[in-house]
Order: C-alpha cells, then structure tokens, then sequence
C-alpha cells in the first residue's frame, strides 16, 4: 500500500508489486480525446481498485495552446486513435506547401504558353508603331485610369535588335571569308615574305611612338620616300627629334632607356615596310652610339652630342659619299658615250648630271617597268637638265640594247645592297638589265662594262643566291592597270589638243580611231588582271628585288673608290656592318 502522504510528483497512483492483483480499465471517451481531436491514451489505471479514496486524482496532460490545422486524413487517424509526432507533423505540412507551390508553378507555365502563343500567332508591328500595351480596358477593370504592366513578350526584345545582330554577324563572316580568301591568293613559294600582320595605320599606333615616326611610317608604307638614300635619311632625322623630344625617367640611365624607347619605333617603321640595309645598318650604328654614351653626362649634353653625330653621318657617310662617287664614276664617261640605266638612282643622277655639267657629250638610256614607273623621274630629271634622254621599257630591252645605231656603250646601275658574296641587290629587273648587255657582249665580241654605283651605308655581310630568301612583296593589286600610264612624249598632248579644236568646230567623233571603235562595241576598255582574285588559279606576285650574280658585275664605284665586286666583303669587314658602321 502506498503512503498516502508521500508526494507523487507524477500524479499518478503506484500499483502494487502483487501482480495478480493488478486490473486493467478501457480509458473513457472523454478521457481519450481532446479539444483539438488529438487522440491521447488514458494514464495506467492498473491497480485502481486498490488505491485509497482520498489519494491524489490523476491529472490530465495540459492540451497544446496553439489550434492546429488538419486535413481529413489526420481527423481519420485521429478517430482511429493514432498519434502524430512532432517529426511527422513538420514533414506532412512541408510536403503540403511544395504540393501547392508546384501548383502554382504548373498555372503560372501553362498561362505563359498561352501568352507566347498568342503573341507569335500576331504579326510584328513596324518601327514606327508604338508596342501594344497589357493593361486592362476600362469596361474590364471599371475605371477611368490605366495601369502600365510589366510586357507580356516574356523580356523579348524589339524587333530591329535581331535584324542588326544578324547583319553584324554577316558582315563578320563576310570579312573573315574575305580574309581567307585574301591568304589563299598568296604564293606558298614566298609565304615568309609576307607580312604577319596588318601594315602600320593611325589607329595601331601607340601612346609611344612620335609623331615624326608616326609620319614617317605611313609615308614608308604609301611608297611616297623611295629609294634606299631617302628612306636612310628620312630615317636618321626622324630619330634626332625623336632624342630631341626624349627625357629619361628618374633612376633610369639614358643609354638604357634611350634605347628601349628607339624599339618601339622602329617596329613601327619595319611595320610600315621591311628596313632597307641602309637603314638598318644606320639603326645599328645609332645603337651603338647611344650604348656607349658616358654615365655621368647629363641629358641636355647626351641629346646634343647625338643629334650632332647623326648629322655628321648623314653629312659624310650619304651627302659626300654621292659627291665622291659622282665625280669618280663621271670621270669613266666620254664623249660619245651611250649610257644605259634602269629605273632611278640618285646617285647614278648625280653622276649623269655632273658628267653633262663637266662638258662632256653623250646620251642616255632609261628603261623602266611597271608597277612604279620610277624611271619617269629619272628621264624627267634629266631632260631638264639638257641630256639627251630616249625612254623605253623593259620588254624593249633587246631591241634598245642591240640595236644598228647608237649601240650601248656603259651601264650604270644603283644598288639597294652590296652583299657579301658580291652580288648585287636591286629594283627588280636589274638582273635582266646585266645579264642582256653581257649577252650582247658575247655576241659582238665587245666590252660594255656594267658599273654599280653604291655606297658602303648600303654594304652587308650577309649573303645571297637567289631572290627568294632576302626580298620585299610589294602590293598585288599594283600591277593590275586600271588607268592608262602618262607617256613622256608631246603625242597625248597633241591629241587632246586636237580633239578640243574638234569639239569646238562642231565635230563629233572626229578623233576616234579603229580601236576605240572596237571598244565601243564590245562595251568599254577590258582589263585581263581586274578580280584576279576571285579566279581559280591565278596568282600576282610583286617582287620589289632581284639578285644580280658577281660575274655580271665589272666594277663597284663607292666613296672609297673603285673595286671588283669580290673584294666587297673586305671593306664591309672594315666600313660596313660588321663594326657596326663605326
């Protein structure tokens, strides 16, 4: 028997150890289930008839505060009398939300379809049209006012904006086909002589390149300063205001810096258009000069001391150098003398000149060829000066050179390089010029002698067999002739003189010949090479250069004076680029 007045903290009576006399009671109805459904076991009442009548009643749980929802499945578990733990209850509700959120989700789809539906089955309003507005009518929402909503294209864009991202895309492929197109027109023989990038423009231009360089390379690259004497000049004083404008950064030596900054320009220039050797022979001894400037100078006395030895080498080793090999190879020139020449040299001018101005009487020879026609220049030049000047080009070479009257006595050639083996590198077509006078030699059993006239700016060690290796592309496009050449001769002139006294007297037509009026009727001048590109096959190639062998060569007149085109390696070892022009 339990004391009755101990304390249960539990509230419930303990049964007694005896079991047979332990009874079991069915909990009541009202005992079972609470306020909220929830279905609770009755306490153990085992033991109950036992108890005494004024022990402590059993006190009921305490029912949860908080009303809970239920579904109809819980009021039938309920019911049932089965119980739902906390666990259980947390889980049943989150599967309840997502049902509804995907719910929600699947309408919110369906309803989109159907707006996107509808919106393509209509046609796309113009430009100028304004885009139709989602709002609701007044007789839908019952008010005077309207409402902008969100656009119903679901973030679709105006319809230009794909019509512009079609025509971007188009004209990039055009371009990236073109460029293609462009590559596969090259010779695969010459592909080491074409340039790896695009040529030198404004926009490629960076912070660091000066504007004399600037100047320079797009003049270089235009063609506009030809000739290895002008590009090595037009050169030289674009690097003194290059110096004369240079400061060196605090901390920095100038002979270190000085030079770091020349690089820059002179990528830019070899951009433009590959170096000539003259030029890099004088890059390289500008280099140099600036690498063994003294570490204590200052910057004023540095700049100042290079820019006075960048005249000084203008002066002496371009400017008299000319004079000396005018006066020497003018002294080989006699009265009488045919004098043949090829394209232009200024120093083979000068000569020519200063022999004329000495008294001395003879005529030249100019032979020219396309795409420069630079002996034009070259006849011009001297016509003005008072020689007797006959123009041909080189297709005509063997009749000029063999012909019964007048008979080529000497040729003079420029050279844009003296190699190391003795060959000569010059405007293409030199070679043929040299090869046909000695061809003609052998013929008549005669002696024209072939004279290069060169200055040992333009000498290098490095050395040559062909003209493959060392050599320049030129344009393509430039030996295609879209406009008819300027002739020298006073016939175009009298023709159009002739055709405006025409024109005034009333004549029409007065001045066409036979093929003018077969031109007429096939429908306009045809050019053989226009869209050369776009034809299967065919390739242009524009070599600036070719090689003339040693045994071609009778003599080399520099300002050292003359010397057999072998011996060209030994003053190169002493005046030429292997001392770094020193």
């Amino acid at each position: 028997m339990s004391d009755p007045n101990s304390s249960n903290p539990t509230g419930v009576a303990i049964a007694p150890l005896n079991p047979t006399a332990a009874s079991f009671s069915m909990p009541s109805q009202n005992e079972s289930t609470l306020a909220n459904g929830a279905a609770t076991p009755s306490p153990s009442s085992s033991g109950a008839a036992d108890r005494p009548k004024d022990s402590k009643k059993s006190k009921p749980p305490r029912p949860d505060p908080t009303p809970r929802t239920t579904t109809e499945q819980n009021m039938a578990e309920a019911g049932a009398g089965v119980k739902l733990t906390g666990a259980e209850l947390k889980r049943q509700k989150a599967a309840e939300k997502a049902a509804r959120r995907a719910e929600k989700v699947a309408q919110k789809g369906s309803e989109a379809q159907a707006q996107n539906a509808s919106s393509s089955s209509l046609k796309p309003p113009d430009s100028q049209q304004r885009r139709p507005s989602t709002t609701k009518r007044e007789s839908d929402t019952g008010s005077t006012q309207h409402k902008r909503t969100l656009s119903s294209s679901g973030g679709k864009g105006l319809p230009l904006r794909p019509n512009q991202q079609q025509s971007q895309q188009q004209t990039s492929t055009a371009t990236s086909e073109k460029l293609k197109h462009t590559e596969s027109k090259r010779v695969s023989m010459f592909s080491h002589l074409y340039p790896k990038e695009k040529r030198a423009s404004l926009a490629s231009a960076g912070r660091e390149i000066h504007p004399a360089v600037l100047s320079l390379g797009l003049q270089l690259r235009d063609y506009v300063i030809c000739g290895g004497n002008a590009r090595c000049v037009a050169t030289l004083l674009a690097f003194k205001k290059v110096i004369q404008a240079y400061t060196t950064p605090p901390g920095v030596a100038l002979s270190r810096h000085l030079l770091t900054h020349l690089n820059h320009q002179i990528a830019y220039l070899r951009n433009a258009r590959p170096l000539s050797m003259s030029q890099g022979n004088s890059i390289r001894w500008l280099k140099n000069l600036i690498s063994t400037q003294p570490v204590d100078a200052t910057d004023s006395e540095a700049k100042k001391s290079l820019c006075l030895e960048i005249d000084r080498f203008i002066r002496e080793r371009i400017t008299l150098a000319d004079e000396v090999i005018a006066r020497e190879a003018g002294s080989r020139i006699d009265n009488g003398d045919v004098i043949l020449t090829y394209a232009k040299s200024s120093v083979v001018e000068k000569t020519l000149i200063a022999a004329h101005r000495a008294g001395k009487d003879f005529r030249v020879i100019v032979v020219d060829s396309r795409p420069m026609f630079e002996g034009k220049n070259l006849a011009r030049s001297l016509v003005r000066a008072g020689l007797k000047v006959q123009y041909s080009l080189l297709n005509a070479l063997s009749e000029v050179v063999d012909q019964g009257t007048g008979i080529v006595t000497k040729c003079l050639l420029g050279a844009s390089a003296m190699l190391g083996n003795g060959a000569l590198q010059a405007r293409a077509g030199s070679a043929v010029v040299a090869m046909m006078v000695k061809e003609c030699n052998q013929n008549r059993s005669r002696n024209v002698p072939v004279i290069v006239l060169c200055e040992t700016v333009k000498f290098t060690a490095k050395a040559a067999l062909d003209s493959v290796i060392m050599n320049e592309v030129g344009d393509a496009d430039a030996l295609v002739e879209v406009h008819e050449s300027n002739v020298l001769s006073s016939t175009a002139a009298a023709a159009v003189k002739k055709q405006d006294q025409n024109a005034k007297s009333g004549k029409k037509g007065a001045t066409k010949d036979k093929d003018d009026e077969d031109e007429d009727k096939l429908g306009g001048s045809t050019k053989g090479l226009e869209g050369w590109k776009e034809q299967q096959g065919l390739y242009l190639l524009n070599l600036m250069y070719d090689v003339t062998p040693a045994e071609y060569l009778d003599a080399v007149v520099c300002e050292l004076g003359s010397l057999p085109p072998m011996a060209v390696p030994v003053v190169n070892g002493v005046h030429g680029d292997d001392q770094a022009l020193a």
